[in-house]
C-alpha cells in the first residue's frame, strides 16, 4: 500500500524499469507510438498516484484522488481493466491489453505477472475474496475464486479455475478445476 511520496516514487520507478528496459521499449519511443506497453504503463501510473492520493488524510489530496480514481476508470475502460485502489503489491506486470478484473477486496503481492482474461474475485456477496502471494504468475483465462489463498511463486496455467488454496511455494496449477500438476 502506498502511504507517502517515497512509497509512489518507488513502485513508479519499479513499474518503469519493468515496462521499459531498453531501447526497443523505451518510454519516449512508446509514448509516440502509443505502444501497448505504454497504455499499460500509463494506466498503472494512474493507479499508483490514485492509491497514494486515497490514503492521504487532506483534502487536496481527496481532490487528486477524485481525478485520478475518474482517470483510471476511463483508462481501465478503454484497455478493459478492472483494478480497485490498494489491492496490488509493486511490480504488477501485465502482458496483454484484454479484460483484467480483480475484487476490491482480493490482494495481490509483489511482482505478480498477469496475462490476459484474468479474474480474481469471490462467489458472491460476504463470502471471502483470494490473497496471492509475491511472484504469482497468472496465464492466459486463468481465474482465482472464491476465500483463496495462493503461495508466492505459483504459476497458475492458461485457462485454470482455481477454486481452493495453494500453500506449495512455486508450485504449477492447471485444468478445471485447478489442480497442483508439479512443484519447481
Amino acid at each position: 500500500m502506498i502511504q507517502s511520496k517515497e512509497d509512489l516514487k518507488a513502485y513508479l520507478t519499479c513499474e518503469k524499469e519493468l515496462y521499459f528496459d531498453g531501447e526497443k521499449t523505451s518510454l519516449p519511443v512508446s509514448f509516440f507510438l502509443r505502444s501497448k506497453t505504454y497504455r499499460i504503463w500509463q494506466y498503472l501510473w494512474t493507479l499508483r498516484h490514485a492509491e497514494y492520493h486515497k490514503n492521504q488524510k487532506s483534502i487536496g489530496n481527496k481532490i487528486a484522488f477524485v481525478f485520478f480514481h475518474r482517470r483510471k476508470y476511463i483508462l481501465g475502460h478503454r484497455l478493459g481493466f478492472e483494478i480497485p485502489e490498494n489491492c496490488v503489491g509493486k511490480g504488477l506486470m501485465i502482458y496483454h491489453i484484454a479484460p483484467i478484473v480483480l475484487n476490491e477486496d482480493a490482494r495481490m503481492g509483489d511482482f505478480c505477472c498477469i496475462a490476459g482474461e484474468f479474474c480474481l474475485g469471490n462467489t458472491g456477496p460476504g463470502t471471502g475474496s483470494p490473497i496471492l502471494g509475491n511472484g504469482v504468475n497468472a496465464g492466459w483465462g486463468s481465474c482465482v475464486i472464491g476465500n483463496v489463498k495462493v503461495a508466492d511463486r505459483v504459476v497458475l496455467g492458461a485457462g485454470c479455475v482455481l477454486t481452493h488454496s495453494v500453500e506449495k511455494p512455486g508450485a504449477r496449477v492447471a485444468g478445471v478445476p485447478a489442480r497442483i500438476i508439479d512443484k519447481i
